[in-house]
């Protein structure tokens, strides 16, 4: 067996990534830049006032009550540039209108007082009070966002200040879903005797959706090998996501299946806790993860392996579920093989802690239902006690 430190380096090395497409900004939020993106103006563009008010020169206010003339023209978003602003004058000007040169700061309205073409003035302004200056947020040519970043509703405004419309970004994979196993009838199906629901291939179609992927559910196979060998024989697929049939029993039929049909085993058995006869494959440009059938096992080796290559083949340059560090709440128990456990993280004071959830074992979904995250216990590390540090994966966003 190996660690889960040298299969995700497998993982890493074998997937690469996938082509580039151009994609409308409008379209842009959660896809993973493939190109820097550069803005190709100073913000703000001009000088302009951040508050509506009057435009003025400091000497013409020299203390509280100070009154000037008003220029009868204001100045509102979007007009083009005005005349210079003369000694003895003030110039009412509007949220986001570009000031006229010589303005040394902006009085809010509420502070100005206007009578029979003069404007008097409660106090004296600050130098350059309420004036955004030209390029103060961006100068012209800054990197505003670097690629391989997966682009957040703020990163696309970014990305519409530089003009950014399409962007390059890299395609997203798209997934096949199977769950095999005799035993499995729809979840919209009552199970008889020695049945039970699939709960994996809803699981894992909502975990490859939630990613933003393309992904589809198959027909449930079942454990008969003229069926596991018709799965494998799509050589259209880009990555195959299969639940059930890894393990050691007679009816565990994956692993030989695929190597029939030409693919590369890269790994099978990896020394995680659940998740342990997970296996990997590749024939050409077409990936196969083999997870275990135990619920618990399957989203555990999704979010550590699959969830992995998907990220890493769409250009993310930090793939894989985000972890954070945390304390926990009461002791658990360590063991030989890295494990992962049910949690339920919560900030605390400065920090976050991580509660251990009880669990009957790898098909209790409805505990691991109520959990946010996964407590990381390294290979070999023996007991953790209440207040010990620990890393965990995040299950939710």
């Amino acid at each position: 067996m190996i660690t889960v430190a040298e299969a995700l380096a497998i993982i890493g090395s074998s997937v690469g990534t996938g082509p580039v497409e151009t994609v409308p900004l409008a379209e842009a939020a959660g896809r993973v830049l493939a190109e820097d993106i550069r803005s190709d103006v100073d913000w703000p563009p001009f000088d302009t006032s951040a508050m509506d008010g009057y435009a003025v020169r400091l000497e013409d206010l020299p203390g509280p009550g100070a009154s000037v003339a008003e220029r009868r023209e204001m100045i509102a978003a979007g007009d083009g540039p005005a005349d210079p602003l003369r000694p003895g004058e003030a110039v009412r000007v509007m949220t986001g209108a570009p000031i006229p040169e010589g303005t040394e700061a902006i009085v809010p309205v509420e502070q100005a007082h206007r009578e029979e073409g003069r404007v008097t003035f409660d106090a004296a302004p600050a130098g350059g009070a309420h004036i955004r200056r030209r390029g103060e947020s961006v100068r012209e040519g800054t990197t505003l966002l670097a690629a391989r970043r997966r682009l957040t509703p703020r990163d696309v405004a970014l990305a519409a200040l530089a003009g950014a419309d399409p962007v390059r970004a890299f395609a997203r994979p798209s997934v096949a879903i199977a769950a095999t196993g005799n035993e499995l009838v729809p979840p919209s199906r009552r199970p008889g005797p020695g049945q039970i629901r699939d709960s994996n291939g809803p699981l894992l179609l909502a975990l490859a959706r939630r990613g933003g992927f393309p992904a589809r559910l198959l027909d449930r196979v079942s454990d008969d090998p003229a069926a596991v060998d018709r799965l494998f024989e799509d050589a259209r697929l880009e990555f195959l996501v299969t639940s059930g049939g890894v393990s050691a029993g007679d009816h565990d039929l994956l692993p030989e299946a695929a190597a029939r049909a030409g693919f590369e085993i890269l790994f099978h058995r990896v020394a995680v806790r659940p998740g342990r006869p997970v296996a990997f494959a590749r024939r050409g440009d077409c990936f196969w993860f083999g997870l275990p059938g135990n619920p618990v096992s399957t989203s555990v080796t999704f979010q550590l392996f699959v969830r992995h290559a998907l990220d890493v083949r769409e250009g993310n340059g930090c793939p894989g579920a985000p972890r954070a560090g945390a304390r926990l709440t009461k002791g658990i128990r360590g063991g030989a093989r890295e494990t992962y456990r049910d949690g339920l993280l919560s900030s605390e004071g400065s920090g976050n802690v991580v509660e251990p959830l009880p669990t009957a074992g790898s098909h209790d979904v409805a505990a691991h239902a109520r959990a946010n995250a996964l407590i990381r216990v390294p290979a070999g590390a023996g007991d953790l006690a209440a207040g010990d540090r620990v890393e965990c994966l995040l299950l939710e966003p």
